[in-house]
């Protein structure tokens, strides 16, 4: 039930990402933190983005690489 619920929210995600940059518009904010914390605790879950979902998973690599990702302070 709960792994559903997250391969819908990130099959919602990858459409918006097809759209626009980030997941609440041009410019990156609390929202895109917020979809990537869930990212790293679905991770836990071992619930991997699905494949097809291939703007999500340019997204999470995106800000994967944001300096403020990659070492926070």
């Amino acid at each position: 039930m709960h792994r559903d619920k997250a391969i819908n929210g990130m099959k919602y995600f990858d459409e918006v990402l097809k759209t626009q940059p980030y997941v609440a518009g041009d410019q990156f904010s609390m929202a895109d933190i917020t979809v990537w914390a869930g990212l790293i605790f679905a991770g836990f879950a071992q619930i991997a983005i699905p494949e097809e979902c291939t703007a999500l998973v340019a997204w999470n690599a995106k800000v994967s690489e944001r300096p403020s990702v990659k070492n926070p302070a």
